[in-house]
């Protein structure tokens, strides 16, 4: 495949998400905005559902590269941790339509292992801070990756109930910075 045109079309793709929303992509358009045919778009993406699975790979790149470069800045383990969360918590917000494309859907891992292995090797990545983390306070609470499926629900429901618009003061859901750090307080 020509990667410059596989390269314009997932940005198209991209920006027509970013801007109208998941709805808004369709094959016709996609090829329309690129200059492409359907027919010629067809011979890049089997269809909507690969060009979407390739975006939803890209966006899980993106969440991994932005932890790893979390890592250049001194940190503590803990710290560390935090920003990772803040920065998941952070894209969901900025980005909801990709982060729904992500989350809300379903990607078989038969027919797109290439999203099972970024999203598997986003969860290793924290895993890894979890246990840094875990093993600077000294704490035997949970195992790495418990208390990392458990940071994952939480950041996920704290995302979740944010785009919904349930950040109420009166409810203690106003500073995710606060939320985040009190739930690695409690696990860590």
């Amino acid at each position: 495949m020509n990667t410059d045109t596989k390269s314009t079309l997932l940005k198209v793709t991209r920006e027509l998400i970013d801007s109208k929303g998941i709805g808004a992509v369709s094959m016709r358009e996609v090829g329309r905005k690129s200059g492409l045919s359907r027919t010629a778009l067809y011979r890049h993406f089997d269809g909507k559902q690969s060009l979407l699975a390739a975006i939803v790979n890209e966006d899980f790149e993106m969440l991994l590269a932005g932890m790893i470069e979390l890592e250049k800045f001194p940190a503590s383990p803990r710290q560390l941790l935090a920003l990772m969360l803040t920065s998941y918590y952070s894209f969901g917000q900025k980005s909801p339509d990709h982060y729904q494309l992500m989350f809300h859907d379903h990607w078989d891992p038969e027919i797109y292992p290439e999203i099972k292995e970024v999203a598997s090797g986003l969860f290793r990545k924290t895993a890894e801070y979890v246990y840094n983390a875990l093993k600077e306070s000294g704490s035997e609470k949970y195992t790495p990756q418990e208390t990392t499926a458990v940071l994952f629900a939480f950041i996920h429901g704290l995302v979740e109930l944010h785009l919904a618009g349930h950040n109420e003061k009166e409810k203690g859901l106003d500073d995710p910075d606060l939320l985040i750090n009190r739930m690695i307080d409690y696990t860590v």
